[in-house]
């Protein structure tokens, strides 16, 4: 079988089942893994695939706004990746921690897995992480209000007034799209400010990023990748991503 023929294979089999291993291209044409590895890039390079750990998934989709009234509690199916990333970034919390919980879906999987054998403190600009562990005994519970958007957060002035007037141990954050030149972008100003002031008055801070998120672009950059203590993603993420984080020294963990 030619180079050409091979390709044309793979990527119909990505297609056809969602992702392919490089063991299973060995396997399938007789190749080495290096050789394996190179179709994997090129096909990568013209769109057709994206590159993960340990073999490719299917092209992304490109990436959309959410809906003004957009709720996470609204989602009918649970998004795996998302909760993955949502169960590791849970095992971060320590007893009487304070930590700040995005308001985006991964924030609100987090909310459905807190410990529950531990006293901390959540803080959460979200009214739906906040209805999720309101009945929660053990977690003290702080909401940062202000204006609420139709989506059911609050990032104005007076939320921001509010930030700017604590330490949080530990920020869990995750925004529209991360990408290593751009660093963690949003496709609303509103919430730039608010984003920063979180992160500046928290101790550690964890970038929560499944790779649908990984290596897009929204409008209006937060931080940069770098900025993140530690980001965790899960095992579909590119691996040209991973390699470039760890050469970049940003640290990262991948959820499974």
């Amino acid at each position: 079988m030619f180079m050409e023929e091979r390709q044309k294979d793979i990527v119909k089999r990505v297609n056809e089942t969602g992702r392919i291993l490089v063991s299973e291209i060995q396997s399938l044409y007789q190749v080495s893994a290096d050789c394996a590895r190179k179709d994997l890039r090129l096909l990568e390079s013209k769109g057709l695939l994206q590159r993960t750990y340990g073999g490719a998934i299917a092209a992304p989709q490109k990436g959309i706004y959410p809906e003004k009234n957009y709720n996470p509690k609204d989602l009918s199916d649970v998004k795996k990746s998302y909760m993955a990333v949502a169960k590791r970034a849970v095992k971060f919390i320590e007893r009487q921690d304070i930590i700040y919980l995005t308001s985006s879906l991964v924030g609100y999987y987090m909310a459905l897995n807190l410990p529950q054998t531990m006293e901390f403190t959540v803080v959460t600009n979200s009214i739906t992480v906040a209805e999720a562990i309101r009945k929660q005994e053990q977690i003290s519970l702080i909401f940062l209000g202000g204006e609420m958007s139709h989506r059911g957060h609050c990032h104005d002035f007076y939320t921001l007034q509010m930030v700017n007037n604590m330490r949080m141990d530990k920020a869990f954050l995750s925004h529209s799209a991360l990408s290593l030149d751009f660093g963690a972008s949003i496709h609303n100003s509103a919430g730039v400010e608010f984003g920063k002031a979180v992160m500046k008055n928290s101790t550690m801070n964890l970038g929560l990023y499944p790779s649908e998120k990984i290596g897009k672009n929204s409008i209006h950059s937060v931080c940069k990748a770098a900025d993140y203590d530690l980001i965790i993603t899960d095992e579909q993420v590119s691996e040209d991503f991973l390699t470039q984080a760890f050469e970049l020294g940003i640290a990262y963990e991948i959820a499974y």
